[in-house]
């Protein structure tokens, strides 16, 4: 009998360990780097206008108007035809993080037709370089910059 046989689960065996090492390794170091960070209040209140009209006036209360916003949905139903509808009126705020995204704040206002719970996303990038930006994940072309209140 030859050692051949053995020797081929050895090195399987061994190659086996040596990439579940280096999974655990890189999945380990990935999540690592996923913890942005907090959001405060002092970060998000102002009012934040993108190069149109569009308006976010975000208060500390959790309070916030939202003037000419890009309506992810029409009616809070998905939105379908080529010209976006656009909300303007009273809204509350909280911190959330849309899916994939930074983190940001989430707007809650009632649907106009249905009084159903809207929601649009602001995400937040806030840097040294750039300052703090935003931009809606259903409308990305416009950006959003923070002035004062």
């Amino acid at each position: 009998m030859t050692d051949r046989p053995r020797t081929f689960v050895w090195w399987t065996v061994a190659a086996a360990g040596l990439l579940t090492a280096a999974l655990v390794s890189f999945l380990t170091d990935l999540t690592s780097n996923q913890s942005p960070p907090s959001l405060t209040v002092s970060d998000v209140e102002g009012t934040w206008s993108a190069s149109g009209d569009e308006r976010l006036m975000v208060r500390a209360d959790g309070s916030a108007e939202l003037a000419g916003v890009t309506e992810p949905e029409v009616n809070c139903g998905q939105h379908t035809g080529p010209n976006p509808s656009r909300y303007t009126g009273p809204a509350t705020w909280v911190f959330d993080t849309y899916p994939d995204e930074s983190p940001g704040i989430r707007f809650d206002y009632p649907g106009p037709a249905t009084g159903k719970t809207c929601r649009i996303h602001l995400s937040l990038s806030i840097s040294d370089q750039h300052g703090t930006r935003g931009f809606l994940p259903h409308a990305p072309d416009q950006s959003y910059t923070r002035g004062a209140g």
